[in-house]
């Protein structure tokens, strides 16, 4: 049996997608379910995966059963079980090099920056790809010119400077509310702010890219696949955010602004859902084929 470990089921971006690689795995035949604490699942966003107890399943692992896992504190207790391991990299962090120098671990990556730091690292990755639920693509809902959206979690400085230098802009804090109320939250917001230098799993920007929001971010990891400076977003240094967002937010640059969007909307594209299936697909029948039992 195949079984994807997770530490929680909180509000993160690599607990939803380690849900969504799951249910797109289920869809393609291969038989799988998500471990949780307590074996409960989250509400926050739309998901079918069968859901098991993990402090259950973990004395009870065997040889022939395969356990992915994303975040890199799961390798310690999960490396003396018997179960194959499959390490599903969503980000960078050093923490995840012991799992790189351990051949007996597959591993899987999300996207370039996380192949190419494996790769350094002398594996041989196995690219999966990522996905953007499809409630986020833009629908055409009205935008509200002076809204711009914001993850507060990381960057509080980085936002407070955005107030103070765009009075005129409203500032709306993204947090707690399920994947469908932040969808629309995006849909009619003109702006998004990534307030998180360094990120190295930046989903809520690509989010936001879907939903046609004129994308401001920091310089980031993870997410310089997407995020292209004046092509799909704004990417500047801290320093220079305050006049970004005036260039940016001038009543004059309408141009730069339509241009930006229809780029993020056009490269958050390449992450829908279906296409990762497709890519899934092709996987499962080469290098994923004897990955999982």
């Amino acid at each position: 049996m195949n079984y994807y470990f997770l530490p929680g089921i909180g509000t993160f971006g690599g607990i939803k997608v380690g849900f969504q690689f799951a249910e797109i795995l289920a869809s393609l035949g291969v038989r799988i379910a998500v471990a949780t604490p307590g074996g409960m699942a989250p509400r926050w966003f739309s998901n079918s995966a069968s859901v098991v107890c993990r402090d259950v399943l973990l004395p009870n692992l065997r040889p022939t059963d395969t356990v992915l896992f994303s975040l890199p504190q799961d390798y310690a207790f999960l490396k003396p079980t018997p179960a194959r391991l499959v390490f599903h990299c969503m980000g960078t962090d050093p923490l995840i090099d012991p799992i790189l120098r351990d051949p007996s671990v597959t591993v899987l990556t999300c996207w370039q920056q996380a192949r190419e730091y494996a790769e350094a690292h002398l594996r041989n990755p196995i690219e999966v790809g990522i996905s953007v639920s499809d409630c986020f693509f833009y629908d055409g809902s009205v935008k509200e010119a002076r809204r711009m959206a914001y993850m507060p979690r990381r960057g509080a400085g980085v936002t407070q400077m955005a107030r103070e230098c765009l009075p005129h802009l409203q500032l709306e804090a993204i947090d707690g509310a399920n994947e469908e109320a932040v969808a629309a939250t995006l849909k009619r917001s003109n702006y998004f702010l990534a307030s998180s230098e360094g990120e190295w799993f930046g989903l809520p920007a690509l989010e936001a890219m879907a939903a046609a929001c004129v994308v401001v971010s920091l310089p980031v990891l993870g997410g310089a696949e997407y995020l292209i400076d004046r092509g799909t977003a704004l990417v500047v240094a801290t320093n220079a955010l305050p006049a970004a967002l005036q260039e940016i937010s001038d009543p004059a640059n309408g141009r730069l602004r339509d241009r930006l969007r229809s780029g993020a909307v056009a490269g958050a594209a390449r992450y829908r859902s279906g296409l990762q299936k497709t890519k899934l697909r092709q996987a499962l029948r080469g290098p994923l084929q004897h990955v999982f039992s």
